[in-house]
């Protein structure tokens, strides 16, 4: 379920987009994306995502733990992808 949750968050979010690369990671309840290029640039960035109470979740290091459900919360998301 968190797979393909992480799945259709990631596909609704680059849609349209295709200067992205990245690998999916599962251990345990977490599902970790390591981005190796982002909007074209080389990136090392990883990002964490969780089932909490059956909702995905995102954990920033700035903001916690974001239910991306809440679209106001998909923000969170790309701040943290696009900063550097």
């Amino acid at each position: 379920m968190l797979e393909e949750k992480i799945k259709d968050f990631i596909k609704n979010q680059f849609e349209d987009l295709e200067e992205f690369t990245y690998d999916l990671d599962i251990e345990d309840n977490y599902v970790y994306i390591n981005f190796t290029e982002i909007m074209g640039k080389d990136s090392k960035k990883e990002m964490a995502f969780k089932i909490i109470d059956n909702k995905l979740q995102y954990h920033s290091l700035s903001y916690g733990w974001k239910v991306l459900e809440r679209r106001t919360n998909i923000k969170y998301f790309w701040i943290d992808l696009l900063s550097e």
